[in-house]
């Protein structure tokens, strides 16, 4: 239980698991968009997100941070249109300190402790993150109907600046072997593609496949996540799915099959005081989604409300 229980845990905090689009409110993971401004994404495994902009995001794990300090920022930049497409770019930057968190895995054992080199010892390392997002709607969000079928790539790489000797990555396991192994250091860089769709009204769908490579093509990873998310109201929402990889590992190959769930609640910040009593904004779209959000109807609000971004 506590395998599962890490695997899980390390897992979102790295990659963010789920990536989704519907008639609901969106979660963005995975995709080049931002939580709402002064929206809060609480969920069990996966980091807390929160809008501080249109366009910013920071993300962290409420207690995760505590054994491994971390964060994460997302910016969405541009949108723009190659053959009248319209896509949207975004980058991700993540920075995280692991030495607490794998300290206390050799020390608990977690079920990893037959997959840990003896002669692995526990290094001092700043590791770092970078990515670039690209989304696209095939069928574009109006004033009616939510967008459908939300395709993402993504291009990006880890590093890890080593402070202390360190020879072995601490962990062989299929899927926490490409988290360890850039600590060596080592430069791992990965792709992937998702689709997120919606099946009605309460249930969406995802689907993604992600390439991860250390030393460019050494030894290298394949893995794929599918399931299903449902909502209960506007706050509370949940996933479930199953999660498939193979990796190249030295002297081994692994096969790895595993089910993912997850729950989430959003509070909304997006509040202002008039005349001693707290009105919501005046910026009122369906179901406050961002991705749902077009053009002209942006248009229309920055007239009224001299808002200066936009986004469709």
């Amino acid at each position: 239980m506590k395998k599962i229980i890490l695997i899980l845990f390390l897992i979102n905090i790295f990659t963010g698991t789920q990536r989704i689009n519907a008639q609901n409110p969106l979660w963005t993971d995975g995709t080049a968009f931002t939580v709402p401004q002064q929206k809060l994404e609480i969920s069990l495994f996966r980091p807390a997100k929160f809008g501080l902009t249109e366009k910013d995001e920071f993300s962290a794990h409420p207690a995760a941070f505590f054994v491994m300090p971390h964060v994460f920022y997302k910016r969405r930049w541009i949108k723009f249109k190659v053959f009248k497409l319209k896509f949207v770019m975004s980058s991700r930057h993540g920075l995280y300190y692991p030495y607490f968190a794998l300290k206390l895995n050799r020390r608990l054992s977690f079920g990893f402790s037959e997959l840990v080199p003896e002669d692995a010892q526990i290094p001092h390392t700043l590791a770092l993150q970078n990515e670039i997002i690209v989304s696209h709607f095939l069928k574009d969000p109006s004033h009616c109907s939510s967008g459908n079928y939300l395709i993402t790539g993504r291009l990006g790489f880890k590093y890890a600046f080593k402070f202390s000797p360190f020879e072995h990555p601490l962990i062989y396991q299929s899927i926490l072997y490409r988290e360890t192994v850039v600590l060596v250091p080592g430069f791992v860089w990965y792709a992937g593609a998702d689709l997120d769709g919606h099946l009605n009204y309460m249930f969406n769908y995802f689907i993604d496949l992600d390439f991860y490579s250390y030393e460019f093509i050494k030894n290298w990873a394949i893995e794929s996540k599918l399931g299903i998310m449902g909502y209960r109201g506007e706050h509370l929402s949940a996933f479930a799915g199953v999660k498939l990889g193979f990796s190249t590992i030295p002297d081994r190959n692994r096969f790895l099959i595993m089910p993912i769930a997850g729950v989430s609640y959003t509070l909304n910040f997006r509040k202002r005081t008039k005349h001693g009593t707290e009105l919501f904004r005046k910026q009122i779209f369906k179901h406050d989604n961002s991705l749902e959000r077009d053009d002209k109807y942006y248009e229309d609000l920055e007239k009224r409300e001299n808002l200066t971004d936009t986004i469709y």
